[in-house]
């Protein structure tokens, strides 16, 4: 019961939903850009959230997701942030972009270079490339994340350790840390301490890869290569929860899935470690309430929002529509100091007077 009014509330502005144009149902288009870095074209898969919203704004800038192994990560992502962030009232997530990016030659990209001096190409083309394309042509708001799965999750641990300035969040999905007998693990240990993460979030999602009929207690003493990939993960863990360095680090080891099943699961999980701070803590009470109460509990919802993502969050324009009805009709009195109606993206001006 506790967020069924703000359900409500959301469900209420979403009777009149917005139409496809045709009979088709589109959740994203693909472009292509050239690349110097890498010198040849890349294909991407993009989702913005107008493309599903029921009440889209064309002024609204978002964050970004950046995808790795993009063609086949895309559709799952996508669905998880659409459910959570507009579908049924949730708000769980914010809406925010996915640009995900097709592979060309996949071992090149996502084998981190040997020389920290020339770092691979495929970051350069992450930083210099395809960061500025999409901020350029897309509204995005300067909040971004990196997800990727198996070698796409080797990436994201070495950008992080390496440029952990690049993105705000990481996702790595049952990274390979054994890749080159751990020499990149171990370039972890080494440099991430050296690092300042400065609030920088990290989720972890472990599959069990543990051969047949080998118990988890097992595996400490166990040193065959058959269990390096799962062992070199918990390696990483441990070392993490014992040297976060201002890093905001979860992780989770997920039994009944495989290196395979896992991602769909990880994704989740790790948007919602991410975000843990997004959604509104209300009770009926603060919507029933004649006082000023949920006022003064969305500004200072919105303005934690705004501190943990580094640009100004405020209530959908929707919630706030609500509200205002909601007091109208029951002949409240919100009055907030000189409070603007328009100045909805404020996150400390959000109930707008209501006429006693």
């Amino acid at each position: 019961m506790k967020t069924i009014f703000i359900t409500f509330a959301l469900l209420l502005f979403s009777f009149c939903l917005k139409a496809q144009n045709d009979e088709n149902i589109t959740i994203g288009k693909k472009e292509v850009i050239t690349s110097k870095a890498l010198n040849e074209n890349r294909t991407l898969w993009i989702y913005t959230p107008n493309i599903t919203s029921q009440n889209p704004n064309p002024e609204k800038r978002y964050p970004v997701l950046y995808l790795l192994d993009g063609s086949a990560h895309f559709y799952s992502t996508v669905g998880i942030i659409q459910q959570h962030s507009q579908a049924n009232g949730n708000g769980t997530l914010p809406e925010m972009i996915v640009v995900a990016i097709e592979n060309t030659n996949r071992v090149r990209d996502f084998v981190p270079s040997n020389d920290l001096d020339n770092p691979n190409p495929f970051i350069e083309f992450l930083s210099s490339e395809l960061i500025p394309h999409i901020d350029k042509n897309y509204k995005t708001a300067p909040y971004k994340m990196l997800v990727g799965h198996s070698l796409g999750g080797l990436t994201v641990i070495d950008i992080l350790t390496n440029f952990p300035e690049l993105f705000n969040a990481h996702i790595a999905i049952d990274p390979s840390m054994w890749y080159d007998n751990e020499k990149y693990l171990t370039n972890t240990i080494t440099e991430l301490p050296k690092q300042n993460m400065n609030g920088n979030r990290l989720f972890i999602g472990t599959a069990n890869t543990l051969p047949k009929g080998m118990e988890f207690s097992q595996l400490k003493n166990d040193k065959s290569f058959e269990t390096q990939h799962i062992r070199s993960i918990f390696k990483l863990d441990q070392f993490l929860k014992a040297n976060t360095n201002g890093l905001i680090y979860s992780s989770k080891y997920y039994e009944n899935e495989t290196h395979n099943t896992v991602p769909l699961i990880s994704e989740y999980d790790g948007l919602r470690f991410i975000f843990d701070f997004y959604l509104l803590d209300a009770t009926e009470k603060d919507f029933t309430d004649s006082t000023d109460l949920i006022a003064s509990k969305l500004k200072t919802h919105y303005a934690n929002v705004t501190e943990k993502m580094g640009y100004t969050n405020a209530a959908p324009e929707v919630f706030i529509n609500y509200f205002a009805y909601e007091a109208l009709g029951k002949k409240h009195n919100l009055h907030t100091d000189n409070t603007d109606a328009a100045d909805v993206d404020n996150p400390l001006q959000l109930v707008p007077p209501i006429p006693e």
